[in-house]
């Protein structure tokens, strides 16, 4: 094989890998500075790929549309997801499997906090982008349901027990992570999650069944 047929690889990335993964951090990059500085709604691709130093069409071929831009690793994340709770010890709790899987998931956020803070506050001030936001919350829940699902030994479509534990603690995941932006990141968001799913637990057992 000649020498500029070969692949070098570093980590098992070829250099290939690397310079798509650098190009598209760029352009979310330039999207999330641009959203912040004039909003989501007043900024086009064409903006978000000059600053980028790319053309509109290589935005397109990493993104399907400028707002994907804002939940960049959101596939990944709900897969990682999904994986960390199957691969829990089998004698843990459904609840304690989604906990420690969710805090090793949420480790990374604390690297750079700053385009999370960025984000949360271009979603919050834009109507157009909370039903997206809602619906990577249902994708979510959802990995969590399928992988509990699997856990327990049930069918997720008969059995209310998987899709229960989804949406109680993606709703204790959100309040964690919420809490967490509005303390500008500054707070251990293990703990945060760890306290939220704390309460939850509390909630279920004091609360008395009814007939």
């Amino acid at each position: 094989m000649a020498y500029g047929d070969t692949v070098e690889k570093i980590n098992g990335q070829t250099f290939r890998d690397r310079k798509k993964h650098r190009t598209r951090q760029d352009l979310a990059t330039a999207a999330l500075r641009l959203f912040s500085e004039r909003g989501y709604e007043a900024v086009t691709v064409d903006e978000i790929a000059e600053q980028a130093w790319v053309s509109p069409r290589t935005f397109f071929r990493y993104f399907p549309s400028k707002e994907d831009v804002l939940w960049l690793d959101s596939e990944d994340q709900v897969a990682v997801l999904h994986s960390a709770i199957l691969a829990r010890p089998d004698n843990e709790s459904a609840l304690d499997a989604v906990h420690h899987a969710m805090s090793d998931l949420v480790d990374g956020f604390s690297i750079d906090p700053e385009p999370l803070i960025l984000r949360a506050r271009i979603v919050a001030e834009t109507p157009g982008l909370l039903a997206r936001d809602l619906l990577e919350q249902t994708k979510w829940e959802h990995a969590v349901k399928e992988a509990i699902a699997e856990r327990l030994d049930v069918d997720v479509e008969s059995d209310a027990e998987p899709a229960l534990i989804a949406v109680a603690t993606g709703g204790a995941l959100r309040v964690a992570f919420g809490r967490w932006i509005k303390d500008g990141c500054t707070g251990d968001l293990r703990e945060l999650i760890t306290d939220s799913l704390a309460s939850l637990r509390r909630a279920i057992c004091n609360t008395p069944e009814t007939s």
